[in-house]
């Protein structure tokens, strides 16, 4: 008998169905839709196979029994065109679409077999020739054929909706099936639609279904793109759920020897192990991500987690030094904060950096409030960019008065941004986002060179401005490139370097000290000079203005008011003042609000008086006729 093609292929879905069902699988819906698949093309062979062995031997059975199995490999060919059609819509639409369509599909198939079981069928057999023809073949063809072509249709016109490994697999099972039919219709000694059909699957299993490929080797838990078609799948169920990551990339972990750091993430594998009610996924080397349905599970398993975590590790092992661990902790109680799972894997990857940047706060829950805030600074810094590209950074300055000649001879410029609608952002709003990306570099420089372009058009030292104050971020200190690219454009405006004043932070002053020491020490000998900004206000101590080269020193507004608050304050100011004057610099009072601060100040011998009392920072044409009238 022909079936020997029938019987590779059968053997081979066995093989297929054997591997499958040894291992996991994540609980995808195209899992579904791909056993649906290998059982309906197992069906499809073993009726073929059947109908084969009826045909051979039909002199000793019904003609009825025999046509009537006959007709059901007909139909069978129909369900395979089907699950095929089925199996490529699943990236098309949210699960419930894509049920409806593959349920009308599956209807419209339903019909067509019907209509071909109905229909008469006739039987040749001679030699190794044996096939059916007849009407009810004619119909199975055209309705295989209309499924492969819709099928092979979906995948040209699916676009980046489709998953292209998805695409790819259908197009080769397609492609084989249709040669297959081709051949066998050419040749119908050649039985090879069937086995054709176990080609397509054996290609959807090691493309795309193999659960192998879903399974971190060392763990045994899901792997990381596991994770992320399982999020997909759930945000396309519209099925609400719970979950936890657990990230031990931190400061502690960092310093653990290699093997010991094995040997602990061997400890916390089996730890997660033993977590009830979950999925758990291995979502990078020292990163656990699990599921739940709801939010209490969530929350038992983070007790037991962290419950274990306050302990120290390695504490019975031989040679080996306990170590103290303390994971990040992401949070998602159940709900949907998230439009799409796209925007979930964001803010899951979001909120872990947030963390690892606050060791403080190694806790983090994405619920409403916490999406809401980033959707703030997501919308922010895109403003801050768009304002960028649009020219809507501008420099606003702040008058500086001198106690000395009474005179305003400096100010402090200060960047603004405007929105579209004139209004301006304040600076609270825009300054710690740019930082935080890294954005206040560019942001920087673009303020550095307004100040430059600022000064060559309006030369104010005709109005008896000794120099311009210009803040340095701590981002911008860290970089290596700060010195040349600000004395290139000192030097494309054809400024005097003296004429620039620099403002550093205490902070500043500590984050990568010798980049900072290095940049200060081109810029100085270029010509410029630096004053420290809010002393008083940061993380250092009186030492750091022995230790750097600042001709300023700069009180900040809480320590001069604190002045007039409080007598120990008093005290304080009035020593470090006679401290830095001592050693040769000036001393900057900045938030004066009064003509009563600015006398007492006067009185204390402050050098330079900045503050609301004479002007909050104005553009740069305000500035200018304030210089006019104030400095006659």
């Amino acid at each position: 008998m022909n079936v020997q093609m029938q019987v590779c292929g059968l053997i081979i879905l066995l093989l297929i169905l054997y591997f499958y069902k040894r291992q996991d699988t994540v609980g995808l819906y195209t899992e579904a839709l791909f056993r649906r698949a290998l059982y309906t093309c197992m069906a499809c062979l073993v009726l073929d196979i059947l109908s084969v062995i009826l045909i051979v031997n039909q002199d000793r059975l019904p003609g009825l029994l025999v046509r009537a199995e006959c007709k059901m490999y007909l139909v069978s060919l129909v369900g395979t065109g089907y699950v095929a059609l089925a199996y490529a819509c699943a990236d098309a639409f949210s699960l419930t679409k894509v049920s409806k369509f593959v349920k009308m599909i599956g209807a419209a198939s339903a019909v067509a077999g019907i209509v071909i079981f109905l229909l008469p069928v006739n039987i040749f057999c001679e030699g190794r020739d044996v096939y059916t023809y007849g009407p009810a073949c004619i119909a199975t063809y055209i309705g295989a054929v209309v499924l492969l072509l819709a099928t092979l249709f979906y995948t040209a016109r699916s676009g980046n909706g489709m998953n292209p490994r998805r695409r790819r697999a259908i197009r080769i099972w397609m492609i084989i099936w249709l040669a297959a039919a081709v051949i066998q219709l050419m040749n119908s000694e050649i039985l090879l639609v069937g086995f054709a059909s176990a080609l397509g699957i054996v290609v959807l299993f090691f493309e795309l279904e193999n659960p192998e490929a879903n399974i971190d080797r060392k763990t045994g838990f899901f792997n990381a793109r596991a994770f992320i078609d399982y999020v997909k799948h759930k945000y396309n169920s519209s099925e609400e759920v719970a979950g936890m990551l657990v990230s031990l990339d931190n400061a502690h972990s960092n310093d653990i020897r290699i093997e010991h750091m094995a040997d602990i993430m061997a400890e916390v594998t089996e730890l997660i192990r033993r977590i009830p009610e979950t999925k758990r996924f291995k979502t990078d080397d020292r990163e656990f991500t699990l599921v739940f349905d709801n939010s209490e599970q969530m929350e038992r398993a983070y007790n037991m987690i962290n419950q274990r975590f306050q302990r120290e590790w390695l504490e019975d092992a031989d040679d080996k030094t306990p170590v103290s661990l303390q994971p990040y902790y992401v949070l998602v109680p159940t709900g949907s904060v998230a439009d799409d799972a796209d925007e979930m894997l964001g803010f899951l990857r979001y909120f872990k950096a947030h963390c690892m940047d606050n060791p403080e706060n190694h806790v983090n829950i994405i619920d409403e409030n916490s999406v809401a805030k980033k959707k703030e600074r997501d919308a922010m810094l895109a403003t801050i960019v768009k304002a960028m590209e649009e020219d809507r950074v501008e420099v606003f300055f702040q008058p500086i008065y001198a106690t000395h000649t009474k005179k305003f001879v400096s100010a402090e410029a200060l960047v603004r941004i405007r929105r579209e609608d004139g209004s301006i952002i304040p600076p609270g709003l825009f300054i710690p986002i740019a930082e935080e990306t890294g954005l206040i570099v560019k942001l920087g420089e673009r303020v550095f060179e307004k100040v430059c372009r600022f000064i060559t058009k309006h030369t104010p030292e005709q109005y008896g401005v000794e120099y311009i104050e210009i803040n340095l971020s701590v981002v911008q200190c860290e970089a290596k490139s700060l010195a040349k690219c600000y004395s290139d454009i000192m030097d494309k405006y054809k400024i005097n370097p003296a004429f620039i004043n620099l403002e550093i932070t205490e902070s500043a002053s500590i984050v990568m000290r010798k980049t900072l020491l290095d940049n200060m020490k081109t810029l100085i000998n270029y010509g410029v000079s630096f004053s420290l900004d809010d002393f008083g206000n940061g993380q250092s101590n009186l030492n750091y203005i022995v230790d750097m080269p600042v001709h300023i020193v700069k009180f900040d507004r809480d320590m001069t008011q604190a002045y007039f608050e409080s007598e120990k304050a008093r005290y304080v100011l009035q020593a470090a003042t006679d401290m830095i004057q001592g050693l040769g610099l000036k001393v900057v009072a900045e938030g004066v609000e009064t003509a009563e601060q600015l006398r007492e100040l006067e009185r204390l011998g402050i050098d330079y008086i900045q503050g609301y009392y004479f002007s909050k920072p104005i553009e740069a044409d305000r500035y200018l006729e304030f210089l006019k009238v104030k400095n006659v």
